[in-house]
């Protein structure tokens, strides 16, 4: 049976990691091993922790930090503790619960793509969005939030992620591919998907395998309302909307900076187009937006807004 490794980074959890650590014990595939640290929380989820690690011995490796590395940084953190001969890596949230098939069913599937390809392969699936409560909210993130999984290349990717954390597998190609987390990496789990689709491929398994939740903390999570409404939040928020197409350019940038060589040249003049964005002002700003942010599958209202408020 092969091992997968499980990289949680958890702040602020207490209230919600027993019932995470509940869900990774009842998985059908129990070969894991969890690598997990808190990234500086100040409500008890250390506490938590380690009343898990005195009675669970497959929790491996367990960090307390003594401030915030933030999201992206602490998952670089717990990833660079893994060993260089895990051939299957999970990332987990520790405010979500999975379901018992999570493992397995994301298992099966990357061993059918790492025989057939060489290189990193990153599984991920959907997901089933509940309430803090864990009382269903949509039984489909990628439906209610109008995501392609298909969607995977590098620039469309780079505009958008279609990944989710928590519901990450991926083969020991792929960790090797991935050094540092660099500090302009909005969310690891996009991240990672934007060094898979240089690298190797992903790969969409069409159905949840998490219980999604959401709540007041959440870095990220769904929004369930409509393409107008978006367009009118995009276009009383200027701030937030400027902010995270400058965020997006500079991610992109990191990742030319690291992956550039490898990239083909309609991919970098791509990239490159993206990050250019962070540098203007005014009318060349919204032009540059129009044609290097502008994404098909967001349909007309969501691009015009964020063309307009960008």
């Amino acid at each position: 049976m092969t091992r997968i490794h499980i990289a949680c980074s958890a702040l602020n959890a207490g209230r919600y990691i027993d019932e995470f650590m509940d869900s990774l014990v009842a998985q059908t595939h129990s070969d894991w091993a969890l690598w997990i640290r808190d990234d500086g929380s100040s409500d008890d989820t250390w506490e938590h922790m380690e009343r898990w690690r005195a009675r669970e011995p497959r929790i491996v490796w367990c960090e307390r930090g003594a401030e915030p590395l933030g999201s992206a940084r602490a998952f670089g953190r717990v990833l660079s503790q893994l060993p260089r001969d895990a051939e299957a890596i999970a990332t987990a949230d520790a405010d979500d619960v999975w379901m018992p098939h999570r493992l397995g069913r994301t298992l099966a599937t990357l061993t059918v793509a790492t025989a057939e390809l060489a290189g990193g392969i990153l599984v991920h699936t959907d997901l089933a969005v509940v309430d803090s409560q864990l009382k269903a909210l949509a039984p489909s993130f990628w439906r209610s939030e109008r995501i392609d999984p298909a969607a995977c290349s590098i620039r469309s990717l780079a505009i958008q992620n279609v990944v989710v954390g928590p519901t990450l597998l991926f083969n020991g190609a792929l960790l090797a591919e991935l050094n540092e987390i660099p500090q302009e990496a909005i969310h690891q789990d996009w991240w990672i998907a934007l060094v898979a689709a240089v690298t190797g491929r992903l790969v969409a398994v069409a159905e949840p395998t998490v219980w999604y939740r959401q709540h007041g903390a959440n870095t990220a999570g769904a929004r369930l309302t409509s393409p107008w409404a978006r367009l009118m939040r995009a276009y009383s928020a200027r701030a937030k909307v400027t902010r995270d197409l400058d965020r997006t350019a500079r991610q992109a940038g990191a990742l030319v900076a690291q992956y550039g060589a490898r990239l083909s040249p309609a991919d970098r003049e791509a990239l490159q187009g993206l990050v250019s964005i962070a540098s203007k002002q005014g009318w060349p700003r919204r032009v540059a937006i129009a044609r290097w942010r502008w994404l098909g599958a967001h349909g007309v209202l969501r691009n015009l807004g964020v063309v307009l408020r960008g």
